[in-house]
C-alpha cells in the first residue's frame, strides 16, 4: 500500500529555490472560505460564545459573513450542508447534528445511557469516553475530530436526474466535518480554543492537561500525552513552495494510545512521546469526487485518504517519536523498516538517500525513515513533495542546535 506510516500499518537547497512563507496557517484557515460553524438551537451561552469566536476567526481568514448557522437550519438544507465544511460546536444534547452524526471514537456515556440500556450488562455506562485517550469521570474535557462530511457522501450518491436512478451521481467538492465537542460547555470551549490557537485536528483537551491513564490499548497517561506546544521546534510549520508545488502545515493529531501500542509492537521499544504533524499540498481540498484506482496498482490508496484530516488518515504526515536515547531511536528505526518489509514486501527494496545532509532510508513507496538524536522521524508524502518537506526539515534541524 502506498504512503504508509506506522499509524496505519498498525491499526500503522536544491536546484530550484524553496520559498518558506513565514505566515503560518493550518487546515482550519484553509477551510475557512468554504466552512460553516454549526451551533445548536439549545446551545448554552458558553457554547454559543465559543461558536461565535470560531466563526469570527474563520471570517478573518476569508470565511463568508453568514458562516454561523444553527443545527436545525443545516439539517433542513442538505445541499448547503453537503457543499461546505461543517464545524459543529457543542455536545450531543445541545447540537442535533452531533446526534445525527455520532462519532465513532467518543461517547458521553452519562448522556447516552441516560435513557438507554447498554447492549450487554457488563458495558460501562458512565464517564466521557474518548477511544485512545481514556474515560474521564471528572473535570472539563474538550474533544476535536475531523472526519469526512457525511452529508457530502449522502449527496454524492444521489443521481443528477432524480427521475433516472442510472444517471451519474451528483459531483460536489470534497468536504469534511469537524466535531468540536466535550463533556461540558467549558470542555467545548477548550476544544474551540485548541483548534484556533494550537491547530489541533484530533485529540482530547483536558483542563489542566491531566489524562486518566494508565497506558493501555484504550487509554493514555499524562506522561505520554504530547500536546503541540511540547513538540520539537524543528518540525516544519511554515508554508513551502517550489514552482507549482506547495506544502502547507495542516495541524496536529494528538497521538493516542493505539499509536503508542502499535509503535511498541512493531519496534519492541516503548516511546516516550509521539507527535503526528499533518500537511496539505497545493491540491488543498481539490480532489475528484470519485477516485479512480490504477489497475496496475490495485492496492494504491485512494487520494481522498490524503485529502481528509481524519485521525486514521496518514498521507502527507511527519511522525516524530521521542525515545529514551539515540541508540534506542536507531534500534527502533531498523525494527520499523524490517516490519514494513515483512508485512508489506512491496515496500522493498529500501534505498539510502541523503537530503540536505540528512541520511534517510526510503522504501519503494516513498516512506522515509531517519533518526536525529533520540528522535525517530517517519515521512509519508508522495514523491512529488518529498524533497520539499525533507529539505526544509534538514534546514530546521541544522539550525536547531539539537
Amino acid at each position: 500500500m502506498r504512503r504508509l506510516t506506522l499509524h496505519v500499518l498498525l491499526t500503522v537547497c536544491a536546484v530550484w529555490a524553496v520559498t518558506s512563507a513565514q505566515a503560518r496557517g493550518d487546515a482550519l484557515t484553509q477551510a475557512a472560505p468554504q466552512a460553516l460553524v454549526v451551533v445548536g438551537q439549545s446551545a448554552t451561552p458558553t457554547e454559543r460564545q465559543a461558536a461565535e469566536k470560531l466563526a469570527a476567526h474563520l471570517r478573518s481568514h476569508g470565511g463568508p459573513v453568514d458562516n454561523l448557522v444553527t443545527d436545525e437550519a443545516i439539517n433542513r438544507d442538505l445541499e448547503r450542508a453537503a457543499s461546505h465544511h461543517l464545524l459543529v460546536v457543542g455536545r450531543e444534547e445541545s447540537n442535533r447534528v452531533l446526534q445525527r452524526v455520532l462519532s465513532h471514537w467518543v461517547l458521553n456515556r452519562d448522556w447516552y445511557y441516560r435513557d438507554r440500556e447498554p447492549y450487554e450488562a457488563y458495558m460501562p455506562t458512565t464517564g466521557y469516553h474518548a477511544a485512545g485517550y481514556g474515560t474521564f469521570h471528572q473535570g472539563d474535557v474538550g474533544y476535536i475530530e475531523w472526519d469526512r462530511n457525511p452529508y457530502y457522501h449522502y449527496a454524492s450518491n444521489l443521481p443528477t436526474d432524480q427521475r433516472n436512478s442510472e444517471s451519474r451521481p451528483i459531483e460536489l467538492p470534497y468536504r469534511q466535518i469537524v466535531r468540536l465537542t466535550g463533556n461540558s460547555p467549558q470542555g467545548v470551549s477548550l476544544a474551540v480554543d485548541a483548534a484556533i490557537q494550537q491547530s489541533v485536528l484530533t485529540g482530547v483537551i483536558p483542563a489542566g492537561g491531566r489524562l486518566p491513564g494508565p497506558m493501555t490499548l484504550w487509554s493514555i497517561d499524562t506522561d505520554h500525552y504530547a500536546p503541540p506546544e511540547a513538540a520539537p521546534g524543528w518540525i516544519p510549520r511554515d508554508e513551502l513552495r517550489r514552482g507549482e508545488r506547495v506544502v502547507r502545515f495542516a495541524g496536529w493529531h494528538i497521538a493516542d494510545s493505539m499509536t503508542y501500542a502499535g509503535f511498541e509492537e512493531v519496534t519492541g521499544i516503548a516511546a516516550n512521546r509521539i507527535w503526528r504533524a499533518k500537511y496539505q499540498t497545493e491540491r488543498n481540498w481539490d480532489y475528484p469526487p470519485h477516485a479512480v484506482i490504477d489497475p496496475a496498482h490495485p492496492m494504491t490508496r485512494s487520494p481522498l485518504f490524503e485529502a481528509t484530516m481524519a485521525r486514521r488518515a496518514s498521507g502527507n504526515e511527519l511522525l516524530v517519536v521521542e525515545l529514551a536515547d539515540a541508540q534506542k531511536a536507531r534500534q527502533a528505526a531498523s525494527a520499523a523498516e524490517k516490519s514494513l518489509s515483512d508485512k508489506k514486501p512491496s515496500h522493498t527494496p529500501w534505498q539510502d538517500r541523503t537530503i540536505g545532509g540528512l541520511h534517510w532510508r526510503r522504501s519503494r513507496y516513498d516512506v522515509h525513515i531517519t533518526t536525529h538524536g533520540p528522535y525517530l522521524i517517519m515521512e509519508s508524502f508522495g514523491s512529488e513533495h518529498d524533497d520539499l518537506i525533507l529539505e526544509q526539515l534538514a534546514r530546521n534541524l541544522a539550525g536547531s542546535g539539537q
